[in-house]
């Protein structure tokens, strides 16, 4: 009992921070703006040290260099542990607890514990939920001896997964229950366009088909039942269904919840000297006059950049306007503000499917631009948004 006693008075941290991404790198980096010398530690439930999650189903499958997704420390005092999954959070006692009973104290901490993978209510063991750099190794491993795969879902996992394994030769079956690719983002014209886009590199489609039943054949293979009952059989299986915010640890302890972790504009939670950043932050966006949450690496980033800072005595608000960016194949686009299918849309184009603007308005305000190859235009869309003045489509025309 002493021993164990002694183990954890030594576990004391000035900050702390839960979570191994991008968002508990950048904080990292905002800490040292102000405090060069502080102990800093980083809980990660991961086994690999920090790295970056969109090359996992973009550039890993095409030209990037492995190593070019690790996000390296030389920082004597800084501590990243893997495989310490947090269990308990004590905001009066400054103390948190992971899996194994030890104790980890703290003067300021930050949740950066980002979003889990929902699932599919069906009994295959072997269902793979795509998101961890452990789910790109098992993925990659199977390519190399099996050919034909089912994806199940066709927002941005699914239909990037889906066109990296099409890249890579291999089969795929493609499964949606809504219109078809990115149907909840793009209007319906595009949507069209993308699902006969797809089906061109090779991907067999299924739209408007939910599945009911997915089981594991004797064999290895995985038998899949859509809605229309013909039966599918694939080597492997990875879904793309949505996710949620791991945000429970956060409710337990008391701090506010809502579609996230609720934080102010300088990025505190509910609860003292707690803040959170990144995918499962709840904050308001001064720019739509909304609070939103978002999952994309340049939220991660600015986010965990300003949360840092702030831990470390400065006094920022975050007021910036993310953006997030998606490859389907040839085609790529980037966007900033609410990119939502239930907005007005409005689409100019400058070569028809090939190069340009969707404004998504409400109420004719500009909510959200997607740039669709189109290049270095995101600050001119974050000034338009930013203005949220009124617009008539036919004024949209050469604003971009």
């Amino acid at each position: 009992m002493v021993a164990n006693k002694e183990r954890r008075i030594m576990n004391k941290f000035t900050y702390l921070i839960i979570g191994g991404g991008s968002t508990a790198y950048a904080a990292i980096q905002g800490i040292r703006q102000h405090d060069k010398q502080s102990s800093i530690a980083v809980l990660s439930d991961e086994k690999f040290a920090l790295y970056k999650r969109p090359p996992l189903s973009k550039g890993l499958w095409k030209d990037t260099p492995l190593d070019k997704i690790w996000l390296k420390l030389e920082d004597e005092n800084v501590t990243v542990l893997v495989d310490h999954r947090v269990v308990d959070l004590n905001p009066q006692g400054k103390l948190v607890k992971i899996a194994d009973g030890q104790d980890f104290q703290y003067k300021k901490l930050l949740i950066a514990t980002g979003v889990a993978p929902r699932r599919l209510p069906f009994s295959d063991p072997d269902i793979m939920y795509y998101r961890q750099y452990s789910d790109y190794l098992k993925l990659r491993e199977m390519t190399e001896t099996h050919d034909r795969f089912a994806v199940i879902g066709a927002g941005f996992i699914g239909s990037e997964i889906t066109a990296a394994l099409a890249m890579n030769k291999k089969q795929v079956v493609q499964i949606e229950a809504g219109a078809g690719i990115g149907w909840t983002v793009f209007p319906p014209d595009i949507v069209q366009y993308l699902n006969g886009y797809y089906q061109a590199k090779g991907v067999q489609l299924y739209t408007n088909q939910p599945v009911k039943e997915i089981e594991k054949q004797d064999d290895g293979s995985h038998r899949i039942i859509p809605a229309s009952g013909q039966d599918i059989v694939v080597d492997g299986v990875i879904a793309g269904v949505g996710v949620s915010p791991q945000s429970q640890l956060a409710e337990k302890a008391g701090i506010t919840i809502s579609n996230g972790i609720h934080v102010n504009s300088y990025l505190e939670t509910s609860q003292p000297d707690i803040f959170a950043a990144g995918d499962v932050a709840a904050f308001h966006s001064p720019a739509l006059d909304k609070t939103i949450r978002l999952e994309h690496i340049d939220n991660a980033e600015h986010m965990g950049q300003i949360a840092g800072e702030n831990m470390a005595g400065a006094n920022l608000e975050y007021d910036y306007l993310p953006m997030f960016y998606s490859d389907l194949f040839d085609i790529g686009y980037e966007a900033v503000g609410l990119i939502d299918a239930h907005l007005d849309t409005h689409t100019i184009w400058y070569e028809p499917y090939k190069k340009g603007v969707l404004y998504y308005s409400q109420e004719n305000i500009i909510k959200g631009i997607l740039l669709w190859n189109i290049w270095n235009k995101l600050d001119v869309a974050r000034a338009i948004i930013k203005e949220q003045k009124w617009v008539n489509k036919p004024d949209l025309t050469g604003l971009i």
